[in-house]
């Protein structure tokens, strides 16, 4: 069976009679380019688009570089605080 598209699958739900998800539609657009556009990706289970998976590279990089910057911190402070 072909994947279907969101706006394909609305249509058969209605076809068919079934209930629809609770909020609503069951997925929001994604918002490509994003770290939020690769998490969408990923909770369907797709392979993020480039600009998303840049940006989620681009995040997880800025978070490692804050993490290094706060133990290099610590470090400096206990060595300052110790004679």
């Amino acid at each position: 069976m072909p994947d279907l598209t969101d706006d394909e699958l609305e249509q058969l739900i209605d076809a068919i009679g079934l209930k629809r998800p609770r909020g609503g539609r069951k997925f929001q657009p994604i918002a490509h380019g994003t770290y939020r556009g690769a998490r969408q990706h990923r909770y369907r289970k797709e392979r993020p688009c480039d600009p998303c998976r840049l940006a989620e590279n681009a995040y997880q990089n800025e978070l490692k570089q804050k993490a290094r910057q706060r133990k290099r911190a610590r470090e400096q402070a206990r060595q300052g605080g110790t004679p």
